[in-house]
């Protein structure tokens, strides 16, 4: 087996589909609540804050942003390494470009779509959603460009992004899970990567398979 990345825009159901795809495919789910409690254990306990919050406040503590995003990749690449995951959010799909066994997955919407689909879930007005999509927008956009160096609006790093306003969340769990198990089967053609090579602290990856033990 292998892995899939969902990077999703706030209301582009990714996180709805990330959930169905792990349990159509049996695959453990680890999302921010997970990744988050692994990095607690280590000693980073502002990884939540600081994948949350624009940089500005943390322009003085530069040097333990720098420190929690590092070890953010270290541990994605042991959950990785564990195998046979569903990793949401977290810029994983740039962690994991290029693998033979893993499918980089991006889920869209308009944005007006993505707005009354918030309103419909946090019981928001239009305005009260419309402001919260597009500060959720610029965060992550920060985020994935400032830290973790890419393009957030590069799409060439996905094998398939899907918009959700036209393809149903749970159409797009069938054709994530028909094209993962396609990619497993057949590999690709352009690289002879694999998680197997991936080098991770022994220590760690002990931690997150038992982690992940608990979830599966």
């Amino acid at each position: 087996m292998g892995v899939i990345t969902i990077s999703r825009k706030m209301g582009s159901e990714g996180t709805y589909i990330g959930r169905k795809v792990a349990k159509k495919l049996n695959m453990a789910y680890a999302d921010k609540l997970f990744i988050s409690k692994i990095m607690k254990e280590y000693g980073f306990s502002t990884f939540t804050e600081i994948y949350d919050e624009a940089p500005g406040f943390w322009d003085k503590f530069l040097t333990l942003r720098e420190q929690t995003i590092d070890f953010l990749a270290k541990t994605e690449q042991a959950i990785g390494k564990a195998d046979n995951v569903v990793i949401v959010g977290r810029g994983g799909f740039g962690v994991f470009e290029d693998y033979n066994d893993v499918l980089n997955v991006r889920t869209k919407a308009p944005m007006e779509t993505r707005v009354k689909r918030q309103m419909a879930e946090h019981n928001l007005t239009y305005d009260e959603a419309l402001k919260h999509v597009q500060e959720n927008d610029k965060v992550r956009k920060i985020f994935i460009e400032s830290d973790f160096r890419f393009d957030y609006q590069n799409t060439s790093s996905f094998d398939m992004v899907i918009d959700t306003a036209i393809i149903s969340p749970d159409k797009a769990v069938d054709y994530i899970c028909e094209v993962y198990q396609s990619l497993i089967e057949k590999g690709r053609c352009s690289t002879s990567k694999n998680l197997a090579d991936l080098e991770v602290d022994p220590i760690l990856l002990k931690f997150v398979k038992e982690e992940l033990d608990k979830i599966r």
